[in-house]
């Protein structure tokens, strides 16, 4: 299987196959340990966010994003953003619309 990343801003990446993580676990309990931190840091946000899917409404998902990411209409494309808040593009530009005629 391949996967691309692609970053939206400088970043520095890191790869390692699952192979290669097995051997690290075979050498130390401290990589076992680091593991388990890697794989809870990595649960709490995808559990949060099927829960905002599941539980909030387009609407709210898109006001918890602002105030997560204050300026992130400004850096980042809306289509994007829509992906990430699970609707389409045309979608989030009506919440827009209707949360910028509610100010």
């Amino acid at each position: 299987m391949v996967f691309y990343t692609e970053s939206m801003t400088s970043s520095t990446i890191l790869y390692i196959n699952k192979d290669q993580l097995e051997a690290l676990y075979k050498q130390s309990r401290a990589w076992k340990t680091f593991g388990r931190l890697v794989a809870e840091k990595g649960f709490r946000p995808a559990m949060s966010r099927t829960e905002d899917v599941m539980f909030l409404t387009p609407e709210q998902r898109c006001l918890e994003l602002m105030k997560e990411h204050p300026d992130i209409f400004n850096t980042t494309a809306l289509y994007h953003i829509a992906s990430d808040l699970g609707i389409q593009a045309p979608s989030l530009s009506r919440i827009r619309k209707r949360m910028t005629t509610k100010q």
